[in-house]
C-alpha cells in the first residue's frame, strides 16, 4: 500500500511540475503558479510520513532477500565444515509475508534453571510415547493428507513401532515442502538424525498458520508410536511466524528443542521453564536477520530455556539468508536434545 501511495504522489508531483512550465506557453495556467509551493510541501510532507512508516508496515525486517537454501547431497561433506550448493532458482523472499507475531513474555528464569518435575503435570508426559499405530513408511518422502493439512512425511525403513520414535515438526521457506524434505533426506545422516520421522508444512502456504502444525502433530501421534520427549521443531524463513506460534504457544510443551532459521519474526515463549515443568532447549539461525534472532534467544532465556553457548548462531552462513551452512549447522543441533 505504502508502494503503491508513494507512486501515486510522485506521478501527481511531475505532472503538476509539467503544468508550470507550461504557462509560459498559456496565460490560462499562470494562475496556478503560486500555488506551487504549497503543492510542493504537501508532496514532501507524505513522502517523508510514508518513508517513516516502514517500521510499522513491517514490524521485523527481512533478511537480506535471498531465496531459500537447496542443499545438495552430493555437495554436503559430512563433517563440521560441511558446505553445500546454493541453487540460485528464483530469489523469492518473504517480503509479502507477515513479519511479526506479538505474545508478551512471562515471567522470566535464569537460562539453564534447574526444574523440579516431580511436582508438574507435564503434556504430554515426561517419559514413555503416544502408542500412535497405523501409519506407513516412507523413506523417500510422501506427500499425505494429515487431518487437512498437506505435508510432505518421511518415514525411515528403520521405523519401529513398538519403541518411541523421534519426530520432527518442519515449516519451510519459500523453496516449498518438496524440495525441503530432500534437503532433510540429504542432511539427515550427517547430523545424526537418519532415524527421525520428518513432517514438513509448506511455509509459504501456511505461513503464520500454527495450528495447521499442531493438527500435524495429533496426527502423527495418533498414527504412529512418537517419542514424548524427543519431538523437535524447525521453522525455516517464510514458516517462521508459524514456527514461533506453533512452538512458543500452541504447543509449546511437546517440543523438546526449537531452532527457528532464516527468521523474519521474532516472539518470546508464552510460559517458562517452571511452568512447563522442564527447560526446552532452543535456538535462532539469524540469516543475516540479527536484531529478530537475538529477541526471539533473548525471550528463549528469560523464559529458562537451555541454549548453546553460540546463541544467536553466529558462525558460517549466520549473515546470509538461505546458507546451506546455518541449515546443516540447525539440523546438528537437535541431535541428543530431550525434555529430560
Amino acid at each position: 500500500m505504502r508502494a503503491e501511495v508513494t507512486f501515486i504522489m510522485h506521478k501527481l508531483f511531475f505532472s503538476f511540475i509539467g503544468l508550470i512550465l507550461r504557462t509560459k506557453r498559456n496565460y490560462r495556467l499562470k494562475g496556478i503558479r503560486r500555488f506551487t509551493p504549497l503543492f510542493f510541501g504537501i508532496y514532501l510532507s507524505v513522502f517523508f510520513f510514508l518513508s517513516g512508516c516502514e517500521g510499522v508496515i513491517s514490524v521485523v525486517p527481512v533478511g537480506d532477500g535471498g531465496g531459500d537454501s537447496v542443499v545438495s547431497a552430493s555437495d554436503a561433506n559430512v563433517n563440521d565444515n560441511a558446505e553445500a550448493s546454493v541453487d540460485g532458482g528464483s530469489g523469492e523472499t518473504d517480503a509479502n509475508l507477515d513479519a511479526g507475531v506479538g505474545f508478551d513474555a512471562e515471567p522470566a528464569l535464569d537460562s539453564g534453571t534447574q526444574v523440579d518435575s516431580s511436582t508438574q503435570e507435564v503434556v504430554p508426559p515426561l517419559g514413555g510415547s503416544s502408542g500412535g499405530s497405523g501409519g506407513g513408511v516412507y523413506p523417500s518422502g510422501e506427500t499425505v493428507n494429515a487431518s487437512g493439512v498437506s505435508i510432505v512425511l518421511i518415514v525411515p525403513s528403520s521405523y519401529n513401532h513398538s519403541q518411541p520414535n523421534r519426530l520432527m515438526i518442519v515449516y519451510s521457506g519459500t523453496e516449498g515442502d518438496v524440495q525441503m524434505a530432500e534437503n532433510l533426506r540429504n542432511v539427515a545422516p550427517m547430523a545424526g538424525l537418519e532415524d527421525v520421522i520428518f513432517a514438513v508444512l509448506d511455509g509459504v502456504a501456511y505461513n503464520g498458520d500454527g495450528a495447521a502444525g499442531a493438527t500435524v502433530l495429533d496426527y502423527l501421534r495418533s498414527n504412529y508410536n512418537i517419542s514424548n520427549d524427543e519431538t523437535f521443531l524447525l521453522s525455516e524463513s517464510a514458516g517462521t511466524t508459524a514456527g514461533l506460534l506453533l512452538g512458543l504457544d500452541l504447543r509449546q510443551s511437546y517440543f523438546a528443542a526449537y531452532w527457528a532459521n532464516d527468521v523474519n519474526a521474532s516472539a518470546s515463549p508464552k510460559l517458562d521453564a517452571s511452568e512447563l515443568g522442564f527447560a526446552p532447549w532452543g535456538n535462532s539461525g539469524p540469516g543475516g536477520n540479527f536484531t529478530a534472532a537475538d529477541a526471539i534467544v533473548d525471550g528463549m532465556s528469560l523464559a529458562g530455556y537451555r541454549l548453546p553457548a553460540d546463541a544467536p548462531y553466529s558462525g558460517a552462513g549466520s549473515s546470509v539468508h538461505g546458507s546451506p551452512e546455518q541449515f546443516i549447522e540447525a539440523l546438528q543441533f537437535f541431535d541428543g536434545k530431550s525434555r529430560q
